[in-house]
């Protein structure tokens, strides 16, 4: 059975039942004290429909909770962006693969500092092309979006932006819980938050970009992403400009697996990537960690605990001007990683983030068919260089 698709646009159009983009279903209504969600949209079934929202901005200032049937293993429900004719988007990076390209996108804008959301996180549900912004001054939650509880092939966000101006030294911009995240930027624009992005759960997290807000003497820990829990998979992400550590991997579970790989790293406050908080119990944790870039951190490229300092799980790493030094506490695993040296001349332009990396660098096709690091589409690498 195929979705049905229901088209839906800030204000609606026509007669509104959302049959077509000229009928389109209205999302938002006046609610007095400025706009938020419309009963009709609130009452929609989720069960077997594809929501069609149409480009416009979509302001609330509470989260939406449907009264309809909710999405189940054979009917889904899924939420797509689409231009003013219906054309459903893909997704297209802006010059330089830092951020996406939000022309058309439909953009969800919650003015108030509003705890567990503006929308619900559900089983069953996929988004694609979608921008998520919280525009409150005072933000102190824990996620713009509710925290996802479903199994990662449950729950998937595909080609999403998401974004806060965090005001809080415990806030957070996103929380993802067994889901899976494609294609994705999670952006704090001030220096007051924890984490950025807090990776629960048996989580994916390809293709993404875990922007800060810039460096020096924020508040908060400034984490890019932290991997809390075991098994989950980062690969492929840009990470950068976090007054903390790029990456901090704070699990304590024994049988902890996650794997960062093919990430770039780089201009963090903190450490590239710490995974020394739950070695310091004793745990055998040991994640893995091949091919990425870890540049320009203020810390240590990769810190281990003195307690567990195995580095198996590293064979490869391209690396340079971290301040504390490239490791930490790996002793003579350090002997069996082959480093790669990096310098800003690698990338393209480094003081204006952009991480490209120059056709005339050692990095580049590094593994024949790829780069080092995460940016690997053709038009991100520009022109060559004479």
């Amino acid at each position: 059975m195929a979705l049905t698709d229901i088209f839906i646009s800030p204000a609606g159009a026509g007669s509104e039942d959302g049959s077509s983009v000229a009928n389109a279903l209205p999302a938002i209504e006046d609610g007095g004290g400025g706009d938020d969600w419309s009963p009709e949209i609130i009452a929609l079934d989720r069960a077997n429909k594809r929501f069609v929202f149409l480009t416009g901005t979509y302001n609330v200032i509470t989260q939406l909770i449907f009264s309809g049937s909710a999405p189940t293993d054979e009917q889904p429900n899924q939420w797509v962006g689409a231009d003013a004719s219906g054309n459903i988007l893909r997704p297209k990076w802006l010059e330089g693969g830092l951020r996406l390209d939000l022309t058309d996108y439909p953009k969800f804008v919650c003015s108030t500092n509003l705890d567990q959301g503006m929308i619900q996180g559900e089983e069953f549900t996929y988004y694609k092309c979608l921008s998520f912004e919280n525009t409150n001054a005072s933000y102190t939650q824990g996620s713009i979006i509710e925290e996802s509880t479903a199994d990662s092939d449950q729950q998937a966000w595909y080609g999403c932006n998401f974004k806060a101006a965090p005001a809080g030294d415990s806030t957070e911009v996103m929380i993802v819980s067994s889901c899976s995240f494609y294609n994705c930027v999670v952006e704090a624009t001030t220096q007051q938050f924890d984490r950025a992005l807090d990776v629960r759960g048996n989580s994916r997290i390809y293709d993404c970009r875990i922007i800060g807000g810039g460096l020096g003497s924020g508040s908060g820990d400034g984490v890019g992403l932290e991997v809390s829990t075991h098994t989950s998979d980062i690969r492929n992400c840009v990470i950068t400009n976090c007054h903390g550590d790029g990456v901090r991997y704070s699990s304590t579970n024994a049988k902890s697996t996650t794997n960062i790989s093919d990430c770039t790293i780089v201009n963090n406050g903190g450490d590239g990537i710490d995974c020394s908080a739950g070695a310091a119990a004793g745990l055998a944790i040991q994640p893995h960690m091949e091919s990425n870039i870890i540049f320009g951190n203020s810390g240590f490229g990769i810190l281990a605990n003195a307690v567990d300092d195995r580095g198996g799980g590293i064979q490869m790493a391209a690396m340079g001007s971290n301040s504390s030094g490239n490791f930490s506490n790996l002793d003579s695993f350090e002997d069996m990683i082959d480093l790669i040296t990096v310098t800003t001349a690698d990338f393209f332009d480094y003081a204006n983030f952009d991480y490209r990396i120059r056709r005339d660098s050692t990095l580049y096709k590094f593994f024949q068919n790829r780069n080092f690091g995460a940016l690997q589409n053709e038009d991100y690498e520009f022109v060559s260089v004479s």
